[in-house]
């Protein structure tokens, strides 16, 4: 069944990769390709295309198209939905797309990322509790802008917290 569940997943990595790409060469560019934002969400999504491209061709090798017939002759949506895997696998590519198309460049980095690690760790690490998904998730954004934009000195994507700072201290 794998190359058929290969087949899939590549034809995924390569669509989400391509939304990837696009959403980062339309992020700002200050200083040239050099500080922008989306430059590394860009070079990442191009490797994944790639790899979700040799993906594609091993599956179809290993006739992955015929072996995802068979699967979803066999399928039951019911039973699909019942599989807390699958509702999980489900829920974080809807969190990871919303975080991405909706929250990112709209609302301060720092907030965005912090609704996203928060609900995500939430998901997949419930029994460290709420305290520490709360500080997680809110130290660890802080900390990579700050860091990103004090020693790399490479903005994030839309504003941040830090932008605010500077603008309020003035």
């Amino acid at each position: 069944a794998m190359p058929g569940i290969d087949f899939v997943s590549s034809i995924v990595l390569m669509v989400f990769s391509i939304g990837v790409v696009l959403r980062s060469i339309q992020m700002p560019r200050p200083g040239g390709w050099s500080s922008a934002p989306g430059l590394i969400p860009f070079f990442l999504a191009t490797c994944t295309f790639f790899m979700g491209l040799g993906l594609l061709v091993s599956s179809i090798k290993n006739k992955g198209i015929s072996q995802l017939v068979m699967k979803w002759k066999a399928f039951s949506p019911t039973q699909s939905i019942s599989d807390t895997k699958v509702r999980r696998s489900l829920l974080i590519i809807l969190f990871t797309a919303f975080y991405f198309f909706v929250l990112l460049g709209r609302i301060p980095f720092e907030f965005a990322s912090f609704i996203y690690l928060a609900s995500t760790l939430y998901i997949f690490w419930r029994k460290a509790g709420w305290l520490k998904i709360i500080l997680v998730s809110a130290l660890l954004p802080f900390f990579l802008s700050a860091l990103f934009r004090v020693v790399f000195i490479v903005f994030m994507p839309g504003d941040s917290v830090f932008d605010w700072l500077v603008k309020y201290m003035k």
